[in-house]
This record gives structure tokens, C-alpha cells and sequence, in this order.
């Protein structure tokens, strides 16, 4: 990781650290992503052969400063690499047990990964989350994740 990533990571994290935390230190959820699919032509000469089993450990920080969810964990990314994540959220209750929102996430691979931001659209139903961000070079591409959303109480 080069200085100037870690410096930029670090701001982030110092930015968003005071109104995720305004209403206590305890995160809300524990966000366990699982699996991915990728679709379209991702412009790569090796096939597009990307890794769709994606583990990780998140912590969601809900509805703190500006009515926003704040996420931040880590994750096996696409290609096999650790990959860390920040993001604020924006969601909306759309029936008793489901939500769907905007997300803007900062995404840092340690590896081969991608590193940048990535903003996304995603569906909580009950435990259960669908996340999908997409692309456009010469086709359109993206990729679409799930896993599940662990309530850890308030």
C-alpha cells in the first residue's frame, strides 16, 4: 500500500469517524457479505475469471448523521484479495421487513483488486442483502453481491 493510499484511506475513516459515532460506539449490524456475480465484459484479457465467493466482516452504523447508514469492514474481493470498504448509505423502508437505498462506498484492494469508489443500489429484505453496482466502458458491466445483514441491537 503507498503512502498516499494510506493517508487517503485514513482521512476517510477520520471524516466519517465523528457523526457515525455521535450516538454511541456500538455498531448497529454485522454485515457478512458472501457471494458475487459478475456480468458484462469487464474488459479483461484473462476471461473475466473473477473469484465469486467473497467473505468478509463488516460493522453498519444505522441511521446516525444525516439519516445515513455508515458501513466499514473488510472482504475477500474478486480477485482473492483483501479488500477494505467504507461507505454511507442512504435507505428507505419499502414494506415491514425490507429497505432499499443508494450507497456510495470507497472500495481498497490490497492486491489486484479494485481500488476506487463505487456507488451501488441495494435491497435489505428481513437478514438478506442484494447489491448491485454497474459500469460503462464500450458495454456495460457490474457486479451483483449478496450475503446477510446480522441485527446486533442498540
Amino acid at each position: 500500500m503507498r503512502p498516499m493510499q494510506i493517508k487517503a484511506l485514513l482521512t476517510a475513516l477520520l471524516l466519517t469517524a465523528t457523526p457515525v459515532f455521535a450516538d454511541g460506539l456500538a455498531p448497529d449490524y454485522a454485515v457478512l457479505p458472501l457471494a458475487s456475480h459478475h456480468y458484462g465484459d469487464w474488459g479483461e484479457d484473462d476471461g473475466d475469471d473473477f473469484n465469486e465467493f467473497n467473505p468478509g466482516l463488516m460493522f453498519t452504523w444505522a441511521e446516525r448523521a444525516y439519516g445515513l447508514n455508515y458501513t466499514f469492514g473488510a472482504y475477500r474481493d474478486s480477485r482473492s484479495d483483501t479488500s477494505a470498504h467504507l461507505s454511507a448509505a442512504k435507505m428507505w423502508d419499502i414494506g415491514d421487513h425490507a429497505q432499499a437505498g443508494i450507497v456510495g462506498a470507497y472500495i481498497h484492494s490490497f492486491g489486484d483488486g479494485y481500488t476506487g469508489f463505487a456507488p451501488s443500489v441495494q435491497l435489505n429484505y428481513k437478514s438478506l442483502f442484494l447489491n448491485a453496482a454497474t459500469g460503462y466502458d464500450d458495454d456495460i458491466y457490474g457486479v451483483i453481491s449478496t450475503g446477510f445483514i446480522i441485527p446486533l441491537g442498540r
